[in-house]
């Protein structure tokens, strides 16, 4: 996975494998911040998706972070994606954690139909990003990022 994320996105924020390869490591929870969801079939590694306290240091106002939303080229278009954020959005939920939030580079499209918006435009290393926020975790009781780290 490290290896994907170095080559999906080492040029934006010039982390190392090393690094990310660290990063990962300290994700591997499974009831706390920061957290790495990874789907699989039959052992082969589809994609991935991190919930992280931090993932924008600019905007460190805002926590919970969705982060490293990844699929496997071979495995986009069928869903994964879908239920990647799904899951990670009802982790957050089972834990009371609302708002989350996300930014991207990229399409908001995927984050929009799964009930994301845009709270803000910027520029980010020279790029330009949208920042999104998903606040609709109905039924669920409203918590701190907190209640997620214990």
């Amino acid at each position: 996975m490290a290896k994907w994320f170095y080559d999906e996105w080492h040029t934006f924020d010039g982390r190392s494998i090393d690094q990310i390869t660290a990063q990962l490591s300290d994700n591997l929870n499974r009831h706390s911040l920061p957290i790495t969801f990874v789907a699989h079939e039959n052992l082969e590694i589809m994609g991935t998706v991190s919930l992280d306290i931090s993932d924008l240091p600019e905007f460190d106002c805002y926590s919970p972070w969705l982060s490293s939303l990844y699929v496997h080229e071979g495995h986009r278009g069928k869903g994964v994606a879908s239920t990647l954020v799904s899951h990670l959005k009802h982790f957050a939920c089972s834990g009371g954690v609302t708002p989350l939030y996300l930014w991207t580079p990229g399409s908001t499209s995927l984050y929009e139909r799964l009930g994301w918006f845009e709270i803000s435009r910027r520029s980010y290393r020279y790029k330009d990003i949208t920042i999104m926020s998903y606040a609709g975790l109905h039924g669920c009781s409203v918590h701190s990022v907190a209640q997620l780290l214990r």
